[in-house]
């Protein structure tokens, strides 16, 4: 059975994605994570560096966001080469060049907070998990188009307007925490890191 890793919170997992929704850079952190060296996926879509139960439909949404140059956030499941696995709490920002042209996709990975939760981490993982499945059910046994109405029609019926309104409606997090949450490092006070998770988790 796969067993679950878990990010450590004062490290961040980066990939640089280009506009044509291809990786050009991973940092080491997230290279030692995964196992793999950089020249195993570099030039290919970052679905590659994601498990197999998420579904291309989820791709091809975050796909949607980044041809679009708009930020967004989203829940990915990553898989290791040790076939292990860990859940990134993912934030895509585009970055532009000094002469305001648009450069690249910067993604941070952060583990999913255990605090600005709406519910319990595993409730949480565990909704998501039903979904992702669903649709790769869907993607497999009528095509990516129906997958794509199911999706539609859950977030009607959950009264989300958009993937990512439902991925946030786990968490309880201002615009301002949600950049501060990406932005924890080795130099960020513990006091602040306590407000989205408990220290003992660190070590």
């Amino acid at each position: 059975m796969d067993n679950e890793i878990f990010l450590d919170i004062k490290k961040t997992a980066t990939v640089k994605i280009n506009l044509g929704n291809h990786i050009e850079y991973a940092n080491e952190y997230l290279l030692n994570l995964l196992g793999y060296k950089v020249t195993d996926f570099v030039s290919q879509p970052p679905k590659t560096i994601c498990h197999q139960d998420m579904p291309d439909l989820i791709h091809e949404t975050i796909g949607e966001f980044i041809m679009d140059y708009k930020e967004g956030i989203a829940v990915l499941k990553h898989k290791t080469k040790d076939n292990d696995f860990f859940w990134a709490f993912t934030h895509y920002k585009p970055s532009y060049k000094p002469d305001g042209s648009f450069e690249a996709f910067i993604t941070r990975r952060k583990p999913l907070p255990t605090k600005k939760l709406n519910g319990t981490l595993e409730d949480m993982k565990y909704q998501i998990s039903k979904l992702y499945k669903i649709l790769k059910e869907i993607e497999i046994h009528t095509g990516m188009d129906q997958a794509k109405k199911y999706l539609e029609g859950f977030l009607e019926y959950k009264n989300y307007d958009t993937l990512e309104d439902y991925y946030m409606s786990f968490f309880d997090f201002s615009k301002n925490e949600l950049e501060e949450y990406f932005s924890i490092n080795e130099k960020t006070p513990d006091k602040k890191i306590k407000r989205y998770t408990n220290l003992i988790e660190l070590f």
